[in-house]
């Protein structure tokens, strides 16, 4: 089983977004740590949630969009 996969399992938003799946995997393949996948995975997927909540693309969002998140 691969790295990802687990990661799509403890997130399921990342399942739905191809995309940010993949650039996990680069990582994965470039033998990052795995706490560090994991906190990728996690940031990753709190933006994804946040993007489907909000109904925003998240390949498209805009910067404010993106620094909402972050409470900036």
């Amino acid at each position: 089983m691969s790295g990802t996969v687990v990661l799509e399992e403890k997130w399921p938003v990342l399942g739905r977004h191809v995309q940010a799946a993949g650039w996990l995997r680069v990582w994965i393949d470039l033998g990052r740590a795995p706490r560090t996948i994991d906190a990728y995975a996690r940031g990753l997927a709190e933006y994804l949630k946040m993007c489907e909540r909000e109904g925003v693309d998240p390949l498209t969002a805009s910067r404010r969009m993106s620094a909402s998140m972050c409470g900036s």
